[in-house]
This record gives C-alpha cells, structure tokens and sequence, in this order.
C-alpha cells in the first residue's frame, strides 16, 4: 500500500483504536492503583520506551537528542499540562464516570484549544465557531444530568479540567513545533511529566507490589499502547497525510469505540443522558470542523 492518503488513515485509525482502550482500562486498573501512581506508572512506563525510541534514533543521526536549555521551561509546561496534572485529572474523574461519558467530554478539547488560541495568539475565531463552544458546553450540562442545580458532579469536573489541561498542552505544543518535531516534543513533554509526578513514588512502589499480575499488565499496557505507541501513530498520521483533516477527523470515532469496548469489558452501558448530552457534544465538533473549513 502505497497511498499516503491510505496509509496515514490507517494509522490515524489505529491511534483512536488504542485511545478509546484507555478510557475504559483506566478505569479498570483504578481498582489496584490510585490516580496518582497509576499516572506515575503510565508516565514512566511511556517515558521509558521513548528513551529507547531516541537512543535508535541517536544512533542513525550522532547523538541522543537533548532540547535548548532555554526550551526547557516550555517543555516543564508541557509535562506539566498534557501528563502530570492531566493524568491526575483524568483518573480521578475516571473514578466515577463511565468510559463513555468521560471520552465525549475530553473530545470537546480541540474547540477549548481554539478558543485558548484566540486568547493567546490572537487567533480569529469564527462566529460558528464560537456557536460550537457554546453548544459544547450545553452538551456537557445535558450529560451532567440538567446541570444537578448549576453544581458539577465531582467525576465530570475533573474530566473538564482534564479537557483544559489538554487543550493547554497543545497551546504549548504549537509553541514548541516552531524549534522541535512533534517526536522531540512528546518525548520530553512524557520526561517532564514523570519528573513531575516523582513525588508520588513511595505510595507508587507500594501499590505496584501489591496488585496482582494482571493489574501490572494493565498499567504497562496503559504506558505502552495509548501513550507512547499511540502518540508515535499520530505523530506519523499527521506526517502523511496531504490534509490535516484527513487525520484528525478520526477522532469522532473515539467515543464509540469507547464505549463497544466498555460493553465488551463491563457489560455496561451509558445512562441515556449520556448518549443526548454526547450527540449534542459530537454536534458542536462537527460544527466546528466545518467552520473551520469555510474559514
């Protein structure tokens, strides 16, 4: 196969395959760990095989890649933002939310980027646009049962932090893709994070013996294939393909997937809230992909 267009299809395919595994097998492994160490194991476990992805790679081109110290900074933000509290906040809402519920809301992440791009870079945001943050947030009300008396359920207030967490890291992503590829910087962001969540080692070690073998599996799995392998399967997507949305548009299939694999896992199904607040959610996302396009 020898098509870019098909090839990078694919690979953005597998990506959302092995993301949507993430929102239901955090979950899961919630049951041995708690947020922190099983953030900790997941960070590390990515940062590990990324080491050994730059070692390869230093060795076809002279070196072990190091950034500029003066980057340094912009790369503690990353970690910071996209693993370190972004972990955190996305297994704590992991611990009460259904996989589904908590990936539609996550999904919501590329109109919060566009509106943070508006706020520090200046962006031009379309009146559509604006319209699908709008009726994002209604969606998240509507999964949030009516709003239960404009007071969040606590699981679907860390999910939001989480969206924002996100949508922060790739505001401090765009910045460093002037001076850095995206490998370089998914590498080190996953250093910095690690570092950032060392403080959680004690009660990590003690967890990690234990939880049985299967929990182990799990957490490695979770470091494995929806952080490092998947981010190394976008990175490439993205490299190939001939329109970004070619790539990106994938990422509406992430909820569904999530919530088959849920079914297949749990036998358990979304409340119907879930599915009206998520249509409405996956309304605004498409909105905003085609105000996007006419812009």
């Amino acid at each position: 196969m020898n098509n870019p267009a098909l090839i990078c299809q694919a690979y953005a395919f597998a990506t959302v395959v092995l993301w949507s595994t993430a929102y239901v097998y955090t979950k899961v492994a919630l049951a041995f760990f708690t947020p922190g160490p099983l953030g900790l194991v997941r960070c590390a476990v990515a940062s590990l095989a990324f080491v050994g992805i730059l070692l390869a790679r230093g060795r076809a081109r002279g070196g072990f890649f190091v950034p500029s110290a003066r980057h340094l900074p912009l790369f503690a933000a990353a970690g910071l933002s996209g693993f370190t509290l972004y972990l955190l906040a996305f297994n704590e809402g992991s611990i009460t939310l259904n996989p589904t519920t908590n990936c539609i809301v996550i999904s919501t992440a590329p109109i919060l980027t566009a509106a943070l791009a508006r706020l520090f870079f200046s962006e031009r945001l379309p009146v559509l646009r604006w319209l699908a943050l709008a009726l994002a947030f209604g969606g998240v009300v509507v999964m949030n049962g009516g709003g239960q008396g404009f007071m969040l359920a606590p699981g679907m207030g860390w999910v939001l932090v989480a969206a924002v967490l996100i949508s922060l890291y790739n505001i401090t992503q765009r910045t460093l893709s002037r001076h850095y590829g995206s490998m370089e910087i998914a590498a080190w962001s996953f250093f910095a994070g690690t570092l950032f969540l060392l403080y959680c080692l004690p009660q990590t070690v003690a967890q990690v013996q234990a939880a049985p073998a299967s929990a182990l599996w799990l957490a490695l799995f979770l470091g494995i294939f929806p952080s490092a392998a998947a981010y190394l399967l976008w990175t490439r997507a993205l490299a190939l393909a001939p329109r970004t949305s070619l790539v990106t548009n994938y990422m509406f299939l992430t909820p569904f997937l999530s919530m088959l694999l849920d079914f297949a896992v749990t036998g358990g199904l979304p409340e119907v809230s879930t599915f009206a607040g998520g249509a409405i959610i996956m309304g605004a996302l498409l909105l905003f992909s085609l105000a996007g396009k006419r812009g």
